[in-house]
Protein backbone atom coordinates (compact mmCIF):
# COMPACT_ATOMS: atom_id res chain seq x y z
CA UNK A 1 0.00 0.00 0.00
CA UNK A 2 1.01 3.62 -1.22
CA UNK A 3 1.53 6.21 1.52
CA UNK A 4 0.43 9.53 0.36
CA UNK A 5 2.19 12.74 1.40
CA UNK A 6 -0.96 15.39 2.02
CA UNK A 7 1.64 18.18 1.69
CA UNK A 8 1.43 18.16 -1.72
CA UNK A 9 -1.65 17.82 -3.84
CA UNK A 10 -1.02 15.78 -7.94
CA UNK A 11 -3.58 17.17 -10.18
CA UNK A 12 -3.43 14.90 -13.75
CA UNK A 13 -5.23 16.15 -16.82
CA UNK A 14 -5.33 13.42 -20.04
CA UNK A 15 -7.26 13.58 -22.95
CA UNK A 16 -9.73 10.47 -24.18
CA UNK A 17 -10.24 9.77 -27.73
CA UNK A 18 -13.14 6.74 -28.16
CA UNK A 19 -11.82 4.59 -30.60
CA UNK A 20 -15.62 3.49 -31.51
CA UNK A 21 -18.90 5.25 -31.23
CA UNK A 22 -19.78 4.61 -27.58
CA UNK A 23 -22.73 5.30 -24.83
CA UNK A 24 -21.34 6.59 -22.06
CA UNK A 25 -22.88 5.70 -18.30
CA UNK A 26 -25.18 8.35 -16.72
CA UNK A 27 -21.86 9.92 -14.72
CA UNK A 28 -19.37 9.69 -17.40
CA UNK A 29 -16.34 9.45 -14.48
CA UNK A 30 -17.30 5.95 -14.54
CA UNK A 31 -14.92 5.15 -17.47
CA UNK A 32 -12.17 6.95 -15.56
CA UNK A 33 -13.02 4.81 -12.51
CA UNK A 34 -12.87 1.46 -14.31
CA UNK A 35 -9.11 2.97 -15.68
CA UNK A 36 -7.69 3.15 -12.07
CA UNK A 37 -9.69 -0.32 -10.46
CA UNK A 38 -8.67 -2.33 -13.68
CA UNK A 39 -4.86 -1.18 -13.02
CA UNK A 40 -4.76 0.42 -16.37
CA UNK A 41 -4.17 3.60 -14.85
CA UNK A 42 -2.88 4.87 -11.39
CA UNK A 43 -3.47 1.39 -9.74
CA UNK A 44 -2.26 3.02 -6.65
CA UNK A 45 -5.28 4.63 -6.22
CA UNK A 46 -7.78 1.74 -6.36
CA UNK A 47 -7.76 1.12 -2.47
CA UNK A 48 -8.50 4.97 -1.34
CA UNK A 49 -11.11 4.53 -4.16
CA UNK A 50 -12.44 2.07 -3.17
CA UNK A 51 -12.46 3.16 0.53
CA UNK A 52 -15.23 3.93 3.21
CA UNK A 53 -12.97 6.91 4.29
CA UNK A 54 -15.42 10.08 4.64
CA UNK A 55 -14.27 13.02 2.96
CA UNK A 56 -11.05 10.94 0.94
CA UNK A 57 -8.70 12.89 -0.86
CA UNK A 58 -9.25 12.06 -4.06
CA UNK A 59 -11.25 13.85 -6.75
CA UNK A 60 -12.13 11.97 -10.29
CA UNK A 61 -14.08 14.27 -12.83
CA UNK A 62 -16.29 13.42 -15.36
CA UNK A 63 -15.68 13.66 -18.74
CA UNK A 64 -15.42 16.73 -20.58
CA UNK A 65 -15.88 18.02 -23.96
CA UNK A 66 -16.01 21.64 -25.65
CA UNK A 67 -15.97 23.13 -22.07
CA UNK A 68 -18.31 20.93 -20.44
CA UNK A 69 -18.44 17.87 -18.28
CA UNK A 70 -21.10 14.96 -19.85
CA UNK A 71 -23.50 13.51 -17.27
CA UNK A 72 -26.50 12.75 -17.96
CA UNK A 73 -29.52 14.22 -16.11
CA UNK A 74 -32.20 11.95 -17.78
CA UNK A 75 -31.01 11.42 -21.42
CA UNK A 76 -28.25 8.86 -22.36
CA UNK A 77 -25.36 10.38 -23.75
CA UNK A 78 -23.04 9.22 -26.63
CA UNK A 79 -19.67 10.42 -28.21
CA UNK A 80 -18.36 9.30 -31.67
CA UNK A 81 -15.42 7.45 -32.42
CA UNK A 82 -12.62 10.55 -32.63
CA UNK A 83 -14.25 13.06 -30.79
CA UNK A 84 -11.58 14.44 -28.47
CA UNK A 85 -12.69 14.73 -24.22
CA UNK A 86 -10.85 15.18 -21.53
CA UNK A 87 -10.91 14.72 -17.61
CA UNK A 88 -8.52 14.74 -14.54
CA UNK A 89 -7.66 12.86 -11.52
CA UNK A 90 -6.67 14.57 -8.44
CA UNK A 91 -4.84 12.83 -5.25
CA UNK A 92 -2.29 13.44 -2.76
CA UNK A 93 0.95 12.79 -3.75
CA UNK A 94 2.97 9.37 -3.53
CA UNK A 95 6.39 8.22 -4.44
CA UNK A 96 6.14 6.45 -8.28
CA UNK A 97 2.87 7.85 -9.30
CA UNK A 98 4.61 9.48 -12.22
CA UNK A 99 5.33 5.92 -13.37
CA UNK A 100 1.90 4.84 -13.13
CA UNK A 101 0.27 7.46 -15.90
CA UNK A 102 -0.01 5.57 -18.84
CA UNK A 103 -1.02 6.43 -22.26
CA UNK A 104 -2.27 4.22 -24.43
CA UNK A 105 -5.38 2.71 -26.26
CA UNK A 106 -7.37 0.96 -23.53
CA UNK A 107 -10.69 -1.37 -23.13
CA UNK A 108 -13.18 -0.39 -20.11
CA UNK A 109 -16.68 -1.75 -19.80
CA UNK A 110 -18.06 1.54 -21.58
CA UNK A 111 -15.54 0.85 -25.17
CA UNK A 112 -12.21 1.19 -25.89
CA UNK A 113 -10.40 4.99 -25.30
CA UNK A 114 -6.72 6.08 -26.47
CA UNK A 115 -5.84 7.46 -23.12
CA UNK A 116 -2.86 10.62 -22.78
CA UNK A 117 -1.71 12.83 -20.29
CA UNK A 118 -1.89 16.46 -21.35
CA UNK A 119 -0.72 18.34 -18.15
CA UNK A 120 0.76 17.67 -14.55
CA UNK A 121 -0.21 19.87 -12.14
CA UNK A 122 1.26 20.35 -8.20
CA UNK A 123 0.30 22.26 -5.07
CA UNK A 124 2.07 22.50 -2.35
CA UNK A 125 0.10 23.19 0.89
CA UNK A 126 2.86 25.13 2.31
CA UNK A 127 2.88 27.59 -1.14
CA UNK A 128 -0.71 28.97 -0.96
CA UNK A 129 -0.52 32.41 0.35
CA UNK A 130 -3.16 34.49 2.11
CA UNK A 131 -5.12 36.89 0.31
CA UNK A 132 -6.74 40.62 1.40
CA UNK A 133 -8.00 42.02 -1.93
CA UNK A 134 -10.79 40.91 -3.44
CA UNK A 135 -13.57 38.52 -3.16
CA UNK A 136 -14.16 34.96 -3.60
CA UNK A 137 -15.66 33.51 -6.88
CA UNK A 138 -16.99 30.04 -6.87
CA UNK A 139 -17.84 28.32 -10.17
CA UNK A 140 -19.38 25.26 -9.22
CA UNK A 141 -18.85 22.92 -12.42
CA UNK A 142 -20.86 19.66 -11.81
CA UNK A 143 -23.52 19.58 -9.29
CA UNK A 144 -22.48 19.94 -5.55
CA UNK A 145 -24.19 18.14 -3.16
CA UNK A 146 -23.68 19.45 0.03
CA UNK A 147 -26.00 18.97 3.35
CA UNK A 148 -26.82 21.64 5.73
CA UNK A 149 -26.76 18.85 8.45
CA UNK A 150 -22.75 19.62 9.04
CA UNK A 151 -23.82 23.35 10.19
CA UNK A 152 -25.37 20.84 13.01
CA UNK A 153 -23.69 21.55 16.38
CA UNK A 154 -21.86 18.26 17.49
CA UNK A 155 -23.76 17.75 20.96
CA UNK A 156 -26.89 17.60 18.52
CA UNK A 157 -25.67 15.16 16.11
CA UNK A 158 -26.84 12.19 17.81
CA UNK A 159 -30.38 13.54 18.45
CA UNK A 160 -31.10 14.24 14.36
CA UNK A 161 -28.53 11.21 12.66
CA UNK A 162 -32.10 9.65 11.45
CA UNK A 163 -33.23 12.73 9.67
CA UNK A 164 -32.94 13.34 6.17
CA UNK A 165 -33.28 16.89 4.63
CA UNK A 166 -31.60 15.87 1.72
CA UNK A 167 -28.84 18.09 0.00
CA UNK A 168 -29.10 22.37 -0.22
CA UNK A 169 -30.06 24.07 -3.21
CA UNK A 170 -29.57 27.53 -1.59
CA UNK A 171 -25.60 27.23 -0.69
CA UNK A 172 -24.66 29.64 2.63
CA UNK A 173 -21.08 31.05 2.30
CA UNK A 174 -20.77 28.88 5.73
CA UNK A 175 -22.28 25.49 4.58
CA UNK A 176 -19.17 25.89 1.57
CA UNK A 177 -16.51 26.79 3.64
CA UNK A 178 -17.25 23.49 6.14
CA UNK A 179 -17.32 21.38 3.45
CA UNK A 180 -13.47 22.99 2.08
CA UNK A 181 -12.46 22.39 5.60
CA UNK A 182 -13.27 18.96 5.96
CA UNK A 183 -11.81 17.86 2.51
CA UNK A 184 -8.47 19.53 3.69
CA UNK A 185 -8.28 17.73 6.66
CA UNK A 186 -9.29 15.06 4.98
CA UNK A 187 -5.67 14.75 3.40
CA UNK A 188 -3.97 14.23 7.00
CA UNK A 189 -6.56 11.53 7.98
CA UNK A 190 -9.79 10.09 9.60
CA UNK A 191 -12.59 12.85 9.85
CA UNK A 192 -14.70 11.22 12.17
CA UNK A 193 -13.70 12.88 15.44
CA UNK A 194 -15.47 15.48 17.59
CA UNK A 195 -12.06 18.39 17.45
CA UNK A 196 -12.59 18.01 13.69
CA UNK A 197 -16.62 18.67 14.05
CA UNK A 198 -16.22 21.10 16.45
CA UNK A 199 -13.72 22.85 14.29
CA UNK A 200 -16.43 22.73 10.99
CA UNK A 201 -18.93 24.07 12.92
CA UNK A 202 -17.66 27.17 14.33
CA UNK A 203 -15.64 27.76 11.23
CA UNK A 204 -19.31 27.33 9.41
CA UNK A 205 -20.91 30.10 11.53
CA UNK A 206 -18.17 32.46 11.32
CA UNK A 207 -17.81 32.38 7.84
CA UNK A 208 -21.96 33.18 7.71
CA UNK A 209 -21.55 36.12 10.17
CA UNK A 210 -18.67 37.59 8.81
CA UNK A 211 -18.87 36.76 5.21
CA UNK A 212 -20.70 39.34 2.34
CA UNK A 213 -22.71 38.02 0.04
CA UNK A 214 -21.76 40.27 -3.88
CA UNK A 215 -23.73 37.98 -6.32
CA UNK A 216 -24.69 34.44 -7.46
CA UNK A 217 -26.70 33.01 -10.09
CA UNK A 218 -27.42 29.46 -8.99
CA UNK A 219 -29.78 26.88 -9.82
CA UNK A 220 -30.87 23.08 -9.05
CA UNK A 221 -30.47 20.14 -11.22
CA UNK A 222 -30.77 16.43 -10.58
CA UNK A 223 -28.68 14.26 -12.02
CA UNK A 224 -28.48 10.86 -12.51
CA UNK A 225 -26.44 8.07 -10.40
CA UNK A 226 -26.89 4.60 -12.11
CA UNK A 227 -29.10 2.14 -11.42
CA UNK A 228 -29.28 0.75 -7.52
CA UNK A 229 -29.34 -3.36 -6.81
CA UNK A 230 -32.91 -3.70 -7.37
CA UNK A 231 -32.60 -1.84 -11.22
CA UNK A 232 -34.09 1.05 -10.29
CA UNK A 233 -32.79 4.64 -10.96
CA UNK A 234 -30.75 6.37 -8.43
CA UNK A 235 -30.58 10.14 -9.06
CA UNK A 236 -29.57 13.28 -7.07
CA UNK A 237 -30.36 16.93 -6.61
CA UNK A 238 -27.92 19.57 -6.31
CA UNK A 239 -27.12 22.87 -7.80
CA UNK A 240 -24.72 24.55 -10.16
CA UNK A 241 -24.09 28.18 -11.16
CA UNK A 242 -21.67 30.60 -9.32
CA UNK A 243 -21.33 32.51 -6.12
CA UNK A 244 -19.05 35.57 -4.83
CA UNK A 245 -18.60 37.02 -1.41
CA UNK A 246 -16.12 38.82 0.60
CA UNK A 247 -14.84 38.11 4.08
CA UNK A 248 -13.51 41.34 5.47
CA UNK A 249 -11.97 39.75 8.75
CA UNK A 250 -8.94 39.12 7.21
CA UNK A 251 -7.52 36.03 9.62
CA UNK A 252 -10.65 34.35 8.16
CA UNK A 253 -10.06 35.35 4.51
CA UNK A 254 -6.24 33.64 4.43
CA UNK A 255 -7.54 30.13 6.27
CA UNK A 256 -11.14 29.99 3.46
CA UNK A 257 -8.35 30.76 0.63
CA UNK A 258 -6.56 27.99 1.94
CA UNK A 259 -9.24 25.76 2.26
CA UNK A 260 -10.97 26.36 -0.95
CA UNK A 261 -8.01 26.38 -2.86
CA UNK A 262 -7.75 22.69 -1.92
CA UNK A 263 -11.14 22.13 -2.89
CA UNK A 264 -10.49 23.58 -6.39
CA UNK A 265 -8.31 20.38 -7.01
CA UNK A 266 -10.39 17.87 -4.39
CA UNK A 267 -14.12 18.92 -4.73
CA UNK A 268 -16.69 19.69 -2.30
CA UNK A 269 -19.83 17.89 -0.86
CA UNK A 270 -20.49 14.24 -1.74
CA UNK A 271 -19.80 12.08 -4.61
CA UNK A 272 -16.13 13.81 -5.34
CA UNK A 273 -14.66 10.18 -6.65
CA UNK A 274 -17.33 10.43 -9.53
CA UNK A 275 -17.37 14.02 -10.32
CA UNK A 276 -19.87 15.21 -8.84
CA UNK A 277 -18.87 19.05 -6.86
CA UNK A 278 -16.36 19.82 -9.16
CA UNK A 279 -15.10 23.99 -9.04
CA UNK A 280 -13.41 26.31 -10.26
CA UNK A 281 -11.99 29.10 -7.66
CA UNK A 282 -10.41 32.84 -8.30
CA UNK A 283 -10.54 36.25 -6.64
CA UNK A 284 -12.29 39.11 -8.24
CA UNK A 285 -11.79 42.83 -8.09
CA UNK A 286 -13.98 43.88 -5.50
CA UNK A 287 -15.02 46.88 -8.14
CA UNK A 288 -15.61 45.07 -11.40
CA UNK A 289 -18.91 44.25 -12.55
CA UNK A 290 -21.04 41.02 -11.20
CA UNK A 291 -21.10 39.24 -15.10
CA UNK A 292 -21.14 35.00 -15.67
CA UNK A 293 -19.12 33.82 -17.88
Amino acid sequence: MVEFLPEKIIKAEFSAVPETDVILPPLSSKVVKNLILSSKLLPSLSNLVQSGMKNKPIFISNLGKNGFRLFSTGKPISVKTGEILNFFISFPYYDGFFTELSSGSFKTEYGKFFIELEQLEVIELNSIKGVSEGNFYIKFVTPALLSSKVLLPPSLKEKYKNVNPGYSLIPSVGLVVSYAYRIYRALYGNTSNIELESKAFKLGILSNSLSRVVGYKLKPLTVVIGNDDKGRLRTSRGFVGWMEFDIPYKKLKKAVWKYLTVASFLGIGKSRGIGLGEIALKMKNKYSEISET
